[in-house]
């Protein structure tokens, strides 16, 4: 079967069994045309390459780890230079400052490399080093530190360093001096040392009195002290100096909301009524009662209203 085309070359018209020829025999042999072969050529199978070795990196050379310096033994030898070079580290760095003794005899000990119980001595006598003081500067210490303790007044920085400045005596002898001074004052005691349940008294006694409104405020440890009969004027003061701590101490400490405090108030007003102190201890009873509050919050409730209380008293 052929069938009827039509040249794409000259336009003429010819038979062919290819139905899809488009060249007529002229204008096919003036062409070229592709060699068909009559047999498919072997495929030749490429050859096959072993995988490329993957170049390993050049070693790294690790850095050797320096010598090891051995430092020299802390000096054990108290020298002259020494004491010297540690008065000095001691008096420009760490006097007047408030940290732990320990820390301080630690720190000095590892600046001069030498070992702590030799700074300990060093600063130990020092501090043992008793200045020149007057039996009169050590009676007016006394006498300040009463009327601090009887006026309720806490200076800046505490009372005793107040007075060692006040005197131009070391911290340390006014400390001693009034502490050997209020013990004397507590052996002149019928009770030398109360029990809870007698300080507990003596806080009802203060309350009662301060409702009441019978006597000055001066005359109160007095009054307290004849009534009571186991205890000093001095122990009264001291205790009531307790009762009124610095409020400053008590910055940090977050303040409860109003319904908490009036909360935390009654129940004191409910501890002054009863016929003993809880087991426990105030302020930890309170805030196991109340719930939502800590202890030094309730501390600090109770020494905002101690203060107001004594403030606002008529008799002064």
């Amino acid at each position: 079967m052929k069938f009827r085309r039509t040249c794409t070359v000259c336009n003429a018209t010819f038979f062919s069994p290819d139905r899809k020829a488009a060249y007529c025999l002229k204008c096919l042999k003036k062409r070229v045309v592709k060699h068909v072969p009559s047999e498919a050529r072997p495929q030749v199978q490429p050859a096959r390459v072993g995988p490329r070795p993957i170049p390993r990196p050049a070693p790294v050379e690790i850095a050797k780890k320096p010598a090891r310096v051995m430092r020299t033994a802390k000096a054990s030898v108290l020298t002259p230079e020494l004491r010297t070079r540690i008065l000095e580290v001691y008096e420009k760095e760490y006097s007047g400052q408030s940290l732990p003794t320990r820390d301080v005899h630690s720190q000095i000990a590892n600046k001069l490399w030498l070992k702590r119980q030799l700074v300990a001595e060093v600063l130990r006598e020092q501090s043992q080093v008793k200045a020149a003081v007057t039996p009169e500067q050590k009676t007016r210490a006394v006498e300040m530190y009463r009327r601090f303790v009887e006026s309720g007044h806490r200076p800046e920085g505490g009372r005793r360093r107040a007075i060692s400045a006040a005197l131009g005596i070391p911290y340390k002898q006014v400390v001693k001096f009034i502490r050997e001074w209020s013990l004397a004052e507590y052996e002149k005691s019928p009770t030398p040392t109360p029990t809870r349940q007698q300080l507990f008294e003596i806080e009802k006694r203060y309350w009662d009195e301060l409702n009441m409104g019978r006597y000055r405020l001066t005359e109160l440890p007095v009054r307290l002290a004849e009534m009571l009969g186991y205890v000093t004027q001095w122990q009264v003061l001291r205790w009531l100096d307790v009762l009124h701590d610095d409020e400053r101490a008590f910055a940090n400490v977050p303040d409860p909301p109003p319904d908490i405090q009036q909360q935390i108030i009654d129940a004191y007003t409910d501890y002054l009524g009863s016929p003993s102190p809880p087991e426990q201890g105030l302020h930890y009873s309170i805030a196991g009662r109340i719930g939502k509050v800590s202890p030094r919050q309730v501390h600090k409730v109770l020494q905002s209203y101690r203060h107001r209380k004594r403030s606002e008293y008529p008799l002064v």
